[in-house]
């Protein structure tokens, strides 16, 4: 089969991690392609001869089309695997210029944040050969926003790379390093996290760190000098988070609404435990006492209470909640996602 991976751009962000990581364990593969249709930093290297970028930072470019149209003519493609909505909405008109490529829709969690692209989606549908979501949370969001019916959406779970993320020989738990890592977004909850951080006086041993980037990083920086609170202490971008995971003593997630949380199988995978918000999607990842914890979210209250009872649990259900995150971790390889996603193709071809 002749694939095409289209995608946005190759920034950070988790359907880029799941392009890079079906194109650079294909090498040998020289049939399928991937394509971001705009140049943005920071840039995600992908190691392949046929990851290819189109040379232009503009958000919206009909000269892509041109080159997409004449790419899949040259290049006798037949899959065409959409993420993000600028190439959902490029392989729509694509499809309607070549009405016998497959064409799939693979929805990452957009849908939960704009109402308008929710209703483009009603549109891009109709061409669609496919959609896949990466989490049941996702897929009813979509099925209820843009009007799908549910059996017509396969959920295969996002992988993590299980040879790049896995236990270190880090010392023994400590419960000192408490850790943040997502993008400096509302949605993810970072307030709350620095907010319950400074409200946790009595244990002058922690130290709270903030891995990540996004729009709200200079609201962050100020809230952080406003808290005058030194345990708080703001990283920035982190190329190496296998390492960072395998620092830290506890990774809270306290996002008001989550896709899915790729963060929290990476941590997992690394022996890191997890405090997850209690929201759709998330909750299908991290299970509350059994391979981690989870806590109401949008509540600087409970975060901070949460904290405090697993930073005081006896290190027996620590250790054991941190084994069986490894072991859930496993489920979600690139080989089982893989498998899945050929078997998919097949029955759409």
């Amino acid at each position: 089969m002749r694939i095409l991976y289209l995608i946005d751009n190759y920034s950070l962000g988790g359907a880029q991690t799941i392009v890079k990581g079906l194109m650079e364990n294909t090498l040998e593969n020289s049939q399928i392609y991937a394509l971001a249709l705009r140049l943005k930093q920071p840039d995600m290297r992908i190691d392949h001869p046929h990851a290819l970028s189109f040379q232009s930072s503009s958000k919206y470019s009909f000269k892509v089309l041109r080159f997409l149209k004449e790419f899949i003519t040259e290049r006798k493609i037949e899959i065409l695997h959409c993420q993000l909505p600028r190439s959902i909405a490029m392989g729509y008109l694509l499809k309607r210029a070549f009405p016998e490529l497959t064409y799939i829709i693979h929805e990452q969690g957009d849908v939960f944040e704009s109402w308008l692209y929710s209703r483009f989606l009603r549109i891009f549908r109709k061409k669609a050969d496919g959609i896949l979501t990466c989490s049941e949370a996702t897929a009813r969001i979509l099925a209820q926003r843009s009007h799908l019916e549910p059996q017509k959406i396969r959920v295969i779970y996002n992988f993590v790379d299980l040879d790049r993320f896995s236990p270190g020989q880090q010392s023994s738990y400590k419960g000192q390093k408490i850790a943040f890592a997502g993008r400096i977004e509302k949605r993810k909850g970072w307030r709350e996290f620095i907010n319950a951080a400074s409200s946790i006086r009595h244990k002058k041993e922690l130290t709270f760190f903030i891995a990540g980037t996004g729009s709200e990083e200079k609201k962050l920086i100020k809230a952080i000098r406003k808290l005058k609170d030194p345990r708080i202490k703001y990283l920035g971008f982190v190329a190496d988070m296998k390492s960072f995971y395998q620092e830290m003593d506890l990774l809270v997630i306290p996002s008001h609404f989550e896709p899915m949380g790729m963060v929290a199988v990476e941590a997992m995978a690394c022996g890191l435990p997890v405090l997850a918000s209690n929201v759709p999607g998330l909750n299908e990842i991290v299970k509350h006492k059994i391979n981690g914890w989870t806590s109401p979210p949008k509540s600087q209250v409970e975060l901070k209470r949460a904290i405090i009872e697993i930073l005081d649990s006896e290190a027996d259900e620590i250790h054991t909640i941190i084994q069986r995150g490894i072991d859930h971790a496993r489920e979600f390889s690139l080989r089982e996602f893989s498998g899945k996603l050929q078997e998919y193709y097949a029955t759409l071809m």
